[in-house]
């Protein structure tokens, strides 16, 4: 009973022995812990420290970090803040929805239908005409490109709108027959139309005529712009010239002798009217006179026409004549008969005029 004792008074003295050698620091030992099913296991660890009788075992049991959520309690530590927080807006990301594929289709046998573009206007884009001459009744090639919707070619006398038109391709070569009829030269146009809008290709054709197509003998193998026209006129000599008025288009002449044999031509609305002549007083030597009406208003407000024609020979006279044009390609002659049935050729495209006695 005694030894009992005695042996329990020493192991609670080797107790508070080793509890008082750990408390400064001269005793080491370990401890692992285990949990498994959710129940702690010991694992005794016994570690040798000097002066420990021998027998003593020093027992440790702490729950492992791998404890279930059960028979563990996490302590989480509170942040203090030193400085009221603001408030951060967060973004939250939508759901953006996937597209299904879908099975693809069979392609199409044949490419899908283009719009037909459409014209904005007419286009030429060459035009030849190889021939100079054509006689009444002879067939002519015209050579010709262009984009439209439609065309015609057109034909008239020189000078006139009396247009004889027919239907005729957007692009060459066109072949057509100039009738037998035919006494003049023509203008010629190929019209081509698109969008509303109007495109021309504009020629002239000279015709060779017979004889009986002229009033007068011996005239040019190309033909008229028309047929002759008789009309009143008045006439009158000058030292270095003469004046012409027609009837027929009131247009005035006047014809000098200067070399060259130049004309000049003054439509009506040239002629100024008898209150803005000069009215100044000329005293012609004897056998000359001051020229009046008409002559006399141009003689008198046009120094150049006065100082070219010098005083006039004779008081104007009135006269019948005929007249005809012939218009070509290069220029406009003019044929009339004076008051002496002498035959007057002007050029109008450079205005020289000469006289021809008739065959």
């Amino acid at each position: 009973m005694f030894d009992a004792k005695k042996k329990h008074f020493s192991q609670v003295l080797l107790l508070l022995t080793a509890l008082w050698l750990v408390a400064c620091g001269e005793l080491e030992f370990g401890v692992e812990t285990k949990v498994s099913g959710g129940r702690p296991e010991v694992t005794v660890v016994t570690t040798t420290v000097a002066e420990i009788p021998e027998g003593m075992v020093l027992v440790t049991v702490t729950p492992s970090a791998q404890a279930s959520a059960a028979n563990q309690v996490t302590a989480t530590p509170t942040a203090v803040a030193t400085q009221p927080l603001t408030p951060t807006l967060t973004a939250t990301p939508t759901m953006i929805p996937t597209a299904t594929p879908t099975a693809l289709r069979a392609a199409a046998t044949s490419p899908p239908l283009l719009p037909t573009p459409t014209l904005s206007q007419p286009i030429v884009t060459s035009y030849t005409n190889i021939v100079d001459w054509i006689s009444p009744g002879d067939s002519l090639t015209l050579q010709y490109e262009a984009t439209a919707e439609s065309a015609l070619l057109c034909l008239a006398p020189p000078m006139s709108d009396q247009w004889d038109c027919r239907s005729a391709p957007t692009s060459g070569p066109f072949t057509f027959t100039v009738a037998p009829t035919y006494r003049t030269n023509l203008q010629l146009q190929i019209r081509l139309y698109a969008a509303g809008y109007e495109s021309l290709i504009v020629d002239f054709l000279t015709l060779l005529c017979p004889e009986s197509a002229w009033f007068f003998a011996g005239p040019p193998t190309t033909c008229p712009a028309g047929p002759p026209v008789t009309t009143h006129a008045a006439y009158q000599p000058f030292e270095h010239g003469w004046m012409l008025w027609l009837e027929s288009s009131d247009m005035m002449y006047a014809f000098f002798d200067t070399p060259g044999q130049t004309f000049a031509q003054f439509y009506p609305s040239q002629i100024p009217e008898s209150s803005i002549v000069p009215n100044n007083e000329y005293d012609p030597p004897d056998g000359r006179f001051v020229p009046t009406s008409g002559f006399g208003r141009l003689w008198r407000s046009d120094s150049w026409v006065r100082e070219n024609l010098g005083w006039a020979l004779q008081p104007e006279s009135g006269f019948e004549t005929t007249m005809q044009t012939d218009v070509q390609r290069d220029a406009s002659y003019f044929y009339l008969l004076n008051p002496d049935n002498e035959l007057v050729v002007m050029n109008t495209y450079n205005s020289s005029w000469v006289v021809r006695s008739q065959p």
